[in-house]
């Protein structure tokens, strides 16, 4: 289990949100770092359902309404039963939505979403299972020659002809090993 670094752990939040099927149009959602606990009562049954995060498939951001003065937001944690699905966070400020959406993201540990046009989700990120993909940065030094040494030989020069010593043809001093002895 990974956990998040200290500041970005949260103490567990409790709060209501709107149900259409549940008695009285609500329901209790209680949301720890590692799970979502959701209490409502349908019918006169009471139902309390615990789902991991990891179950999730993501924090999405959406548009929600178009206005005059500019756009209404909300993130939510996206479940593939729509039931299970839970509103985080809804506000019209542009400048902080972004902020909030990928520290939701970061600190429950799961990929950030964007739905674009109605109930088709994808990632912000093009991801490559857990990992994150993005286009190669160039190298530094672009040179061909880099290539294909290694970058502190590359840095070596050849010596000058004139100060090499004529090495002359001598015996050889280690003829490996002789049985003979």
């Amino acid at each position: 289990m990974q956990l998040a670094p200290k500041h970005l752990q949260f103490e567990p939040r409790r709060f209501a949100a709107p149900d259409a099927r549940a008695d009285g149009r609500r329901r209790q959602v209680r949301l720890d770092g590692d799970k979502v606990a959701i209490q409502r009562v349908i019918r006169g049954v009471s139902m309390h359902v615990i789902i991991p995060t990891r179950a999730y498939r993501g924090v999405a951001l959406r548009v929600v309404d178009a206005r005059e003065d500019g756009f209404s937001y909300e993130i939510r944690l996206l479940h593939a039963d729509p039931d299970l699905c839970v509103a985080l966070a809804e506000t019209q400020d542009d400048s902080e939505v972004q902020a909030e959406w990928r520290l939701w993201a970061r600190v429950l540990n799961l990929p950030a979403l964007v739905e674009r046009s109605e109930g088709c989700t994808e990632p912000d990120k093009t991801q490559l299972g857990q990992v994150s993909i993005r286009t190669v940065a160039p190298r530094r030094r672009g040179k061909t020659i880099a290539g294909r040494r290694p970058r502190f030989l590359a840095r070596r020069r050849l010596g000058r002809p004139e100060l090499c010593v004529p090495v002359a043809m001598v015996e050889e001093l280690f003829g490996g090993p002789d049985y003979e002895r």
